[in-house]
């Protein structure tokens, strides 16, 4: 969201009167260490705020140009959420009906399909048994095999765990309109409320710091989607072009599983070749390349012309914190970790160039 100035005037200087460097210091890491101590606390209770702070990034930039013609916020906020909710309903009549026909089809093909799958892969079975293969390499195969069932059904109920952990979610997108719309509403309220807990002196390193934090999560946030609708676009006419069952399903998931980085892509990407190996070899060939080409038009062109340097983190560090994301908080954190990473990441330079620089003075 658009950031202003700090505020001039006797209300951006309240704060301890006569307080030394050292209790200011003190001051801020009480706070900061308060605030990262309560979102521990908070945990999942803060994912309304999450969903909120998401479609307030993503409206932002239109309230603001609607503001910039003399149309009073309030009435931009309506007017956008008005088109939201258009473009809600052309989802809801359309392509919200068609995933349920396709979901409901794949429930009743279910049986058929896991069948077919068990007999290609006892085909699959028999050809490799008649392969010459080392003993060591073959006994690791049979292994593996003997163990498929087992690996299937844990990731069955690890799927269905997972769609009963959706419900804390869409409570949250449910709320997070309301807080969205307070949000975008007081924005300046909130902002001159913050600055009054700033010393005056400070305000010019804070606001620089506020103004990188905002660009990077805003920058981020508004690319990612939209790459990741994208991609969804993209996967499901691919999908679409080869035959593969359920497009609009697979588009979904392609675009959801796309909000992770370098991992996402590569979840989305199973369910079409999956159900193009039950077809051929060649369709699921085919379905794995054409992800791969879109996952390379992204990083190269989509990536850097939509989402651009907006976080700064190297794709090592982008796969690190991901990685370590989902060991502390699993999908949440996998799908925060990145900004979260890039606001550290932004705060820990200012920070140093504050130490270098020596602290603020009159």
């Amino acid at each position: 969201m658009k950031r202003r100035g700090p505020p001039a005037g006797p209300a951006s200087a309240a704060w301890v009167p006569g307080a030394s460097a050292r209790v200011r210091w003190a001051y801020l890491a009480a706070l900061c260490l308060g605030g990262a101590l309560l979102l521990w606390w908070a945990g999942r209770a803060l994912l309304p705020l999450g969903f909120a702070a998401v479609l307030a990034y993503v409206l932002a930039p239109f309230v603001t140009w609607l503001e910039h013609r003399r149309i009073h916020r309030v009435v931009g906020i309506l007017v956008s959420y008005a088109l939201l909710g258009l473009f809600a309903v052309a989802l809801a009549l359309y392509l919200i009906p068609l995933a349920a026909r396709q979901a409901g089809a794949l429930v009743i093909r279910l049986p058929a399909l896991a069948a077919k799958a068990q007999a290609t892969w006892a085909r699959y079975l028999a050809m490799f048994h008649q392969a010459p293969l080392p003993a060591a390499l073959r006994g690791a195969l049979n292994h593996l095999a003997a163990s498929a069932d087992a690996r299937v059904a844990h990731a069955l109920g690890v799927t269905l765990t997972a769609a009963v952990s959706v419900v804390p979610w869409v409570v949250a997108a449910a709320v997070a309109p309301v807080l969205a719309f307070y949000a975008l509403k007081d924005a300046r309220a909130i902002r001159a409320r913050v600055w009054n807990v700033v010393p005056l002196d400070w305000q010019p390193a804070v606001f620089k710091w506020g103004r990188d934090l905002d660009r990077a999560l805003g920058g981020y946030i508004r690319g990612q989607l939209l790459v990741a609708l994208l991609v969804g676009l993209l996967a499901g006419i691919w999908s679409f072009a080869l035959g593969i069952p359920f497009p609009v399903l697979i588009a979904l998931a392609a675009a959801v599983t796309d909000v992770v980085p370098y991992i996402g892509p590569v979840v989305g990407a199973l369910p079409a070749v999956a159900l193009g190996l039950l077809q051929s070899p060649w369709t699921a060939l085919y379905a794995a390349l054409g992800f791969v080409a879109i996952h390379q038009v992204e990083g190269t062109v989509l990536g850097p012309q939509v989402v651009g340097e907006a976080v700064g983190l190297h794709p090592l560090v982008i796969v690190l914190v991901v990685l370590i994301g989902a060991q502390a908080a699993g999908l949440l954190g996998m799908v925060v970790a990145v900004p979260v990473a890039a606001a550290l990441r932004i705060t820990a330079e200012h920070l140093y160039r504050v130490i270098a620089q020596g602290a603020p003075r009159r």
